[in-house]
């Protein structure tokens, strides 16, 4: 029987067209046999290896164990003897509640300042245990406790014990570190209360045979050890930022470790996973991580910057009179003072013998303290201490008047001056011990008038004039001393309409001009720390969930007016009649 002739199939390919029985794929689309079975048996003999290992060889992971027991043993060795100030030597050891991560650097164990942080990710807890005259550095939103030992400071404050802190250690803003103090203690620590900090802080324990003898060798080598635990914290505005704001330069802002700019992020699919593990950094959970280097970063003030701030709170401390100091702080922009300005509040507030009465006149109306920007205001009964941008802190004022814009023009210098003298007028009737001055980074031109007429209002005790020790510091501000007063520009308009002379200028103050550390930026900071200040202001209308709500959703907690009582202008812009209507449509 003869065999039916086969129809001619054509295969059509990229490279032309072919009879069936003629085409062969090209070879990058061929697939060796011999190499399918050799992959298909290093499978096999890797399946069989890791199962072998999970299935018959406890015993030689519990020899294993044993074995690096005695190793880590035989490196635990601190000397007695150490009672030197070796304060840049400390190394931050973390200890994970993973398996993995319980192999220990002899370098770093028998370093003499050894700061032991045992760290629970899934729980997202920790705790540390250092000795005395080291510091610190941690990165994200945590709660701060101190459970044990001679009280500790952090950016000015002293801790009180057993009492919890929210600390906003962001990347745009100056680290501010953990510092141990420099008082020994004779009382060590006995292996109870070392399970007991565990125990009590849900906390895991890893190797207490060998941790707890480790954290003993330290308290006695150090006379002492300050105990911490440190705890996430999730707040309505940081979580509604990082909801909403979709821009890689926002992740910075927020919890980016990276030093160069040039190299952000740009995947916005997971936030906290900008804070990555490198040579000098560990992320101890998502969002929260530690630097090694325990100076990278942080803010550590100079030995000038300490004694000037330190006669500040003595001069608080043994004044006479029922006048209140007046310290006016001034600078150019990005030369540090709202992060010094929270410091001299901390210092101020830490007072053991009794809290003096802080009030804060906020002139800054591009980068306000206390109050989304744009108000000059006045907040008083300032107690609790600031650890984190204006953001984290936002109180209501004692009294305020909205500017409605970032920065003044020629012809709106009067009303600024005069938003300023009716709040610093208001201030005189209220008891007060310390009135601090904030004031706008504008050294030139309208700047240095307002700062002139600022100063022979206020007529401060003492000037605090802030500049930045970095040699590529590119924001310039005269030296604002009293040379410079007697010749500065002045408001000719503001001062006959306050009947002010001409020629008057104030020059009883004290005078300093302080060098501030070289800080980290980013571009469009100030920008940022704006919109997050109005982030922080509407989310307190929040408080059961963690993401803000559409404000239509608010009404019934927001105290509405009646229409006779609101009053709506227009500031620095001429509006035609016809389209008011349109304006107030928004």
């Amino acid at each position: 029987m003869k065999k039916s002739k086969e129809i001619p199939v054509i295969v059509e390919t990229t490279v032309g067209k072919f009879l069936l029985r003629d085409f062969r794929p090209p070879i990058q689309l061929r697939t060796s046999p011999r190499k399918i079975k050799t992959k298909i048996k290093k499978d096999i003999k890797r399946l069989d290896e890791n199962t072998l290992s999970l299935l018959t060889n406890k015993k030689e992971l519990k020899k294993n164990r044993k074995r690096n027991i005695n190793k880590i043993k035989k490196q635990l060795n601190f000397n007695d003897n150490n009672d030197k100030k070796q304060e840049n030597n400390s190394i931050f050891y973390i200890i994970s509640n993973n398996e993995q991560d319980y192999q220990l650097n002899e370098n770093e164990l028998t370093n003499n300042k050894c700061i032991l942080c045992f760290v629970n990710s899934k729980n997202h807890r920790a705790l540390i245990f250092s000795p005395r005259l080291c510091r610190i550095s941690l990165l994200g939103l945590f709660n701060l406790e101190q459970i044990s030992g001679p009280s500790a400071s952090i950016h000015g404050f002293n801790l009180q014990l057993l009492k919890r802190y929210p600390i906003f250690n962001l990347s745009s803003q100056s680290l501010m570190s953990i510092e141990t103090s420099s008082t020994s203690i004779k009382s060590s620590l006995n292996e109870n209360q070392i399970r007991s900090f565990f125990d009590n802080y849900h906390v895991q324990l890893p190797l207490p045979e060998i941790y707890i003898e480790c954290i003993q060798k330290l308290a006695k080598s150090h006379h002492g050890l300050s105990v911490f635990f440190v705890e996430q914290l999730q707040t309505t505005w940081i979580e509604s930022m990082k909801e909403f704001s979709h821009s890689s330069l926002s992740n910075e802002w927020l919890f980016n470790n990276n030093n160069n700019n040039n190299n952000v992020n740009n995947n916005n699919d997971d936030d906290d996973e900008q804070i990555q593990n490198t040579n000098g950094f560990k992320q101890l959970w998502s969002g929260m991580g530690a630097f090694k280097d325990n100076y990278h970063r942080s803010i550590n003030y100079s030995s000038e910057i300490h004694s000037v701030t330190n006669e500040i709170v003595s001069r608080l401390s043994t004044r006479t009179s029922n006048d209140p100091l007046v310290v006016f702080v001034c600078g150019a922009k990005d030369s540090g003072k709202s992060t010094y300005l929270r410091y001299l509040i901390n210092k101020c507030i830490s007072q053991t013998n009794s809290v003096p009465k802080v009030t804060f006149l906020d002139c800054d109306i591009g980068q306000s303290e206390f109050t989304p920007s744009g108000s000059i205001s006045l907040i008083n009964n300032i107690t609790e201490p600031l650890f984190g941008p204006s953001a984290s802190h936002l109180k209501k004022p004692l009294k305020s008047f909205y500017f409605g814009n970032i920065k003044v023009d020629n012809d709106k210098i009067y009303n600024y001056l005069n938003y300023v003298k009716l709040l610093y007028d208001y201030i005189q009737n209220d008891q007060h011990d310390l009135l601090l001055i904030n004031t706008m980074g504008w050294g030139s031109d309208t700047g240095l008038i307002i700062m002139k007429e600022l100063i022979d209002l206020i007529k401060p005790n003492v000037l605090l004039q802030l500049r930045s020790s970095s040699p590529h510091f590119r924001h310039i501000m005269p030296d604002i001393d009293h040379q410079w007063l007697l010749n500065a520009p002045i408001s000719d308009i503001y001062r006959q309409i306050n009947q002010i002379p001409l020629n008057f200028s104030c020059n009883k103050y004290d005078y300093n001009l302080l060098l501030t550390p070289v800080r980290h930026h980013i571009h469009g900071k100030s920008n940022l720390t704006r919109q997050a200040c109005l982030w922080s202001y509407f989310c307190q209308l929040e408080i059961k969930h963690l993401i803000l709500k559409p404000l239509i959703d608010y009404v019934n907690y927001i105290q509405i007016f009646s229409f006779e009582k609101i009053g709506i202008g227009l500031l620095h812009r001429q509006i035609q009649p016809k389209y008011l209507l349109q304006v107030l449509n928004g």
